[in-house]
Formats: C-alpha cells, structure tokens, sequence
C-alpha cells in the first residue's frame, strides 16, 4: 500500500512537472546547491543509438524540473514519512546529521590519482623538496556510529593504507579525527570538515614536517556566522535541518592574498561578502580558484595541491611560512612541476578528502 501510494504522488508530481516546463525557461544555476545545471543536449544519432542521449536527457529534467527546491522537500519528507533512511543521496543520520552515502569509491581512479602523486613525490625528493600526502576521511567514516543501521559505506581507510602501500609520505589525519569525534569537526548540513576538525589535521601535519605548532587558543576564534545549510542540505532541501555555525581561526586578519596571478588581490584570507548568501563556506579563500598565494610571516615557501577541504585548513598554515600557495587542479591550466620551480618552493602538501580524491581525474595533472 505505502508503494503505491509513493507511485501516485510521484507521477502527479512528474505530470505537474512536464506541464510547467512547457512555459518555464532553463535556468543556468542552482545557488541552493551551487552548481551549474544541465542544458538540453545536442541531438545526434550516435548519441541516441549508444543510449548517451536518453541518459543526458535524463539528468536535464532532472536538473530544470520546475519549482525543483519544493519537489525536492516533497521527495525528501515524503521519503522520510515512510521510514527511508537516505534521500537524494545522503543518509539522515543521528543528531541531525545529513552525511553523504559514498557507498562505492573508484579503484581505478584511487590506482590512477596515486600513481601520479609517486611520480610527483619522486622528482620532489630528486629537487630536495619535501611532499606530504593527507587524504581526509570524510564524516561517514569519523562519525560512522552516527550512520543509520547497516547503512553501507566504503571503506575510506583502505585508500590510506593503499597509498601508504605505494610509498606516498602520508599524513594520516584518521585516528587524530576519531579521537575528537564527539567535538564539532564535521558540519551537519555540508560535507566539509569545520575548522575544529582542520585544526587537528594541521597539527598532524606539523608533526609529520618535524614542526612545533601552537594550542588552538593561540588562534583568535571569531564566528563568521552560524545560519550555515551545506551542500547536504541542499541535495534533500529538508525544512527541519539544523544551522551550523562557521567559524574563523587567525592570529592575524592582515594577508597579503593574490587569486590568479594578480586577477584580484586583497587583504585578508576571509571574503565575507559569501556570508550574506547561501555559500558561506566560500568565506574561506575566496571559494574554489585555480591558484592562490598568500604572504604570511613565517619562513619557507609551502605549495597545497587541495580540494576544498583545504580552504579551511589553510588559515591555520599561512602563519607558519613566508608564502602558503594553493592550486586547485580542477581549474589550474598551469603545470606543477614549473610552477614550483618558478616560485622556489621548498614544501609541498597534497590535501583531498576520499570521496574527491576517488574521483578527481584533474589529480593525475599533477605529475605535469
């Protein structure tokens, strides 16, 4: 009876849906889940033949359903009325959790992004350059007792002990974060780490680097703001999430920061007009850019090769070295190898969470 019931509803909604988009023009982005949407395919007959196009045609009406946010709350609070533990990709977990299912992660990929990192790891050893490797658990792993029963999830370690496996000098940030799982490391409505949880992977790092490090209260704590939804919010839209609270770890707010070689150039590492809309997280580094250079008071130049979990990490290294350079592999059209020698730096740290790391075929660049 409850499937049946589940049928009806979706097909009104899908029959709605058609009707409305008949008059309801494509738009371009979503700023509730920061990406940008599916456009309607070209048509070609090879695409139709091989399948290809049914497949693209199926992502666009998903992506440009009308009123898309609202059926996404009905999904999801329909979902949960009948007992689904996960929804649009994210399990509901304990204490208003919404983590990410990351059942499965790509071998190949985890093969291919690994083997690039030795060959990079190898020429720096070969320049006299040191190179760590931090791969993050993300919260379904640290925070796994809070995952709904029997809930599947893939086994982010064995990707560390792989890579380990590999000869790659790793910082292994696992069994600092789960002996501080009770505190507020992971947001409960996005998938990043809070810069709680950074903090303690940074002093795993400055011990790997034979550095001493200071006590978090060292940092000035300042709250940027505390009506934070994520990117799991986003993918279930649920009215009844939590807020979270984002806050900002400095011993000075004065930085030198240069995004894009001279493209802009500010102050400070915090971009505190993203606090008035719904990337907040964007706060930290001016969001995702392809290079990033920060003049700190410390010595020695440091290079991150990073997702978006060092955005928040990096207000904790910017201190320790004369310059922090950060390059995002997904949008950087530079090559690395260059781009260190051209910069003299003399420490280089490659910072992914699992799940990106598992996926990102711009990593294997790296080796360039």
């Amino acid at each position: 009876m409850k499937n049946k019931v589940i049928t009806i509803l979706f097909c009104l909604i899908l029959a709605t849906g058609v009707i409305t988009h008949i008059v309801v023009s494509d738009k371009y982005y979503s700023e509730n889940e920061k990406r940008t949407l599916k456009q309607f395919p070209k048509v070609s007959w090879e695409d139709i033949r091989t399948g290809k196009f049914g497949d693209e045609i199926e992502g666009y009406l998903a992506d440009q359903f009308p009123a898309r946010d609202g059926w996404v709350t009905v999904k999801t609070l329909t979902e949960k009325t009948f007992g689904k533990k996960e929804s649009g990709g994210v399990y509901f977990a304990k204490d208003g959790y919404l983590i990410e299912t990351h059942k499965t992660l790509s071998d190949q990929q985890i093969k291919t992004n690994i083997e690039a990192l030795k060959h990079l790891q190898a020429n720096m050893d070969k320049k006299g350059i040191n190179m760590h490797v931090m791969l993050v658990p993300t919260a379904g792993t640290i925070l796994s007792d809070k995952l709904p029963a029997y809930a599947p999830y893939a086994d982010q370690k064995a990707v560390i002990d792989y890579a380990k496996s590999q000869g790659l000098n790793i910082v292994d940030v696992a069994d600092v974060l789960s002996s501080h799982k009770d505190e507020y490391i992971f947001y409960k409505t996005d998938h990043h780490w809070t810069s709680l949880g950074s903090y303690y992977a940074y002093t795993e790092w400055m011990k790997a680097m034979g550095r001493d490090f200071d006590p978090i209260d060292a940092w000035t704590r300042e709250t940027l703001c505390d009506n934070f939804r994520g990117t799991t919010f986003a993918k279930v839209n649920y009215p009844f999430a939590e807020y979270d609270t984002i806050d900002a770890y400095y011993k000075t707010l004065d930085h030198e920061v240069d995004y894009n070689e001279g493209d802009y150039v500010t102050d400070t590492i915090y971009e505190r007009k993203y606090l008035e809309g719904t990337d907040q997280y964007a706060a930290f580094l001016n969001s995702n850019q392809a290079t990033t250079v920060v003049k700190g008071g410390g010595t020695g130049k440091c290079l991150i090769l990073k997702d978006s979990y060092a955005n928040c990490f990096a207000q904790f290294a910017v201190d320790d070295f004369e310059e922090t350079h950060l390059i995002d592999m997904r949008f950087f059209r530079g090559t690395v190898k260059k781009y260190i020698e051209e910069n003299a730096i003399d420490e280089v740290l490659v910072l992914y969470n699992i799940p990106n790391f598992a996926s990102d075929m711009a990593v294997m660049m790296c080796d360039r």
